[in-house]
């Protein structure tokens, strides 16, 4: 079927967002790996994450994603439908891992302890309450084709409008975390004794963090549009888009601050590659207006 309405839009923007994560990712990575040697658990989580909520989305919009359901066949509707929520499943997760993630980073620099019981409450919380939401959406009806296909008589324990109200939770819960990441690196920094302009680099890139939770609140208010399954295809639009921007922004707050390691040893190098070898002084008196210099008076020794 031809990508239509906006569809196009959907994929640029996705990808775009998808291409960026992806050399940050493998920048944090090769940092990790090759640079500090010393990758551990957060390195892992982050690495897989994105793309299979693009790959969904994107095989969505070739279904008629992005169209009005009153142009679509019911066999392309529920297909598109399908994709859309498999997608969005993926983003739940990577959401949950990016965030998991920027807690797990924050607890290798974290002495306090009260730091560490907020960080360690934040990683279960928002991980726990995403994996519940995501699988809630494939076992809330009885058969499971009735939530990508609504003309498919069903019996759910859990209505379109409750599974609303529980992502909207979700997504309330994921702004919250976002506001306390990027808050708490300037407290945990503070008595660190770690050079200012190091300190300010990572502070200041996990405060992208507040550009995460902007997102995440603008997507929880299109959380709304999750009842509306007459018209899914079209309506769902912009909670996809806001979704993937918020999970894109939160990989960026947590792999940025990686690059500390690799950025030095890059700017070693090209120190090293300045200097020239050989002697660092310029021979002013060399050959000056082709005149020859005497050599240096000899020192009289004492006669006995």
């Amino acid at each position: 079927m031809a990508i239509g309405g906006k569809g196009p839009a959907i994929l640029a923007i996705m990808w775009l967002e998808t291409v960026i994560a992806l050399i940050a990712i493998s920048l944090r990575f090769y940092t990790r790996k090759f640079v500090t040697r010393n990758e551990g658990l957060d390195d892992y989580l982050i690495i897989f994450m994105l793309m299979p909520y693009t790959v969904g989305c994107t095989a969505a919009a070739t279904q008629g994603f992005g169209q009005h359901s009153t142009t679509l066949a019911i066999e392309d509707f529920a297909n598109a439908t399908r994709s859309e929520i498999i997608g969005q499943t993926f983003c739940l997760i990577g959401i949950a891992t990016s965030k998991a993630s920027v807690s797990v980073f924050l607890l290798r620099l974290a002495i306090v302890q009260w730091h560490r019981w907020v960080l360690y409450f934040t990683l279960f919380s928002v991980s726990s309450i995403a994996v519940i939401c995501a699988l809630f959406d494939f076992i809330r009806c009885d058969p499971i084709a009735h939530v990508w296909n609504p003309s498919i008589p069903a019996k759910c324990w859990l209505s379109d409008e409750q599974y609303t109200t529980i992502s909207m939770v979700v997504g309330g819960t994921s702004a919250v975390a976002d506001f306390v990441l990027a808050l708490l690196p300037w407290i945990i920094l503070w008595n660190i004794n770690i050079k200012r302009k190091e300190k300010f680099l990572i502070t200041s890139s996990m405060s992208m963090g507040i550009i995460a939770m902007v997102c995440g609140v603008i997507r929880t208010i299109n959380f709304s549009c999750l009842s509306s399954r007459s018209d899914y295809s079209y309506k769902t639009t912009g909670l996809i888009l806001w979704s993937s921007t918020e999970l894109t922004t939160t990989i960026l707050t947590a792999t940025v601050p990686t690059y500390r390691p690799l950025l030095k040893c890059m700017r070693d190098s090209l120190s090293s590659t300045g200097r020239q070898p050989g002697r660092g002084y310029r021979l002013d008196n060399q050959d000056a207006g082709n005149k020859k210099i005497p050599p240096p008076a000899q020192k009289k020794t004492p006669q006995e």
